[in-house]
């Protein structure tokens, strides 16, 4: 195994033994990738205090495998935990639901989602200020089925789609609309994962 360094974020996590966490990334070259974190739920030196959460923002060290086994993270240390995020339920139930749709949809071994890694960053970053949730819920989801090709543009997800995340507050949008057009990107967005976890 070769060791590295890499920024990413936490997708998920799992116990793997009584003191193991088994820990999926995206990193910030797009790759998407589980390691086993061994005595992570002891040790307090090489991940110190609930470092290893889905959302976090972090810097990993780690022993990368060559043959299709688990990696081996040796170490991490915080660069943003989006602690603002944290002000509110519906804020982290969102934060939550961002980090499961680049989960579901991102492979084991891919390293070309770059493009799902920066979204997901600047979501993130971008929650913690953000005013409309409804709004960037939607806004999240066109950049989100945008980016995977699958969106069959219409005129309404123009200002969506041209938009940077980040400047989500300054798109205009009614609230008869957006209650439309939310529940079309949720039904496109459920089916999308729904087909992405079968293979299709």
């Amino acid at each position: 195994m070769q060791e590295q360094t890499a920024k990413a974020i936490i997708l998920k996590k799992n116990k793997y033994s009584e003191s193991d966490l088994i820990v999926q990334f995206i990193t910030q070259s797009g790759e998407k990738f589980s390691a086993i974190a061994r005595g992570a739920l002891r040790s307090k030196k090489r991940f110190a205090g609930g470092i290893l959460e889905p959302t976090h923002y972090i810097e990993i060290h780690f022993k990368k495998s060559q043959d299709h086994k688990l990696s081996v993270l040796l170490e991490a240390q915080m660069i943003d935990d989006f602690h603002k995020i944290r002000q509110s339920y519906d804020h982290i139930q969102l934060a939550l639901h961002f980090v499961e749709c680049v989960q579901k949809v991102s492979q084991e071994g891919d390293s070309g989602s770059a493009n799902l890694y920066n979204l997901l960053g600047h979501s993130l970053k971008t929650l913690q200020e953000v005013k409309n949730l409804r709004k960037f819920r939607l806004h999240f989801h066109v950049k989100f089925l945008h980016q995977q090709g699958i969106l069959e543009t219409e005129p309404w997800m123009f200002d969506f789609i041209k938009t940077s995340i980040m400047q989500s507050d300054d798109i205009k949008i009614s609230d008869i609309d957006l209650a439309k057009y939310g529940k079309f990107s949720e039904e496109s967005v459920r089916n999308y994962i729904s087909r992405a976890e079968r293979g299709y």
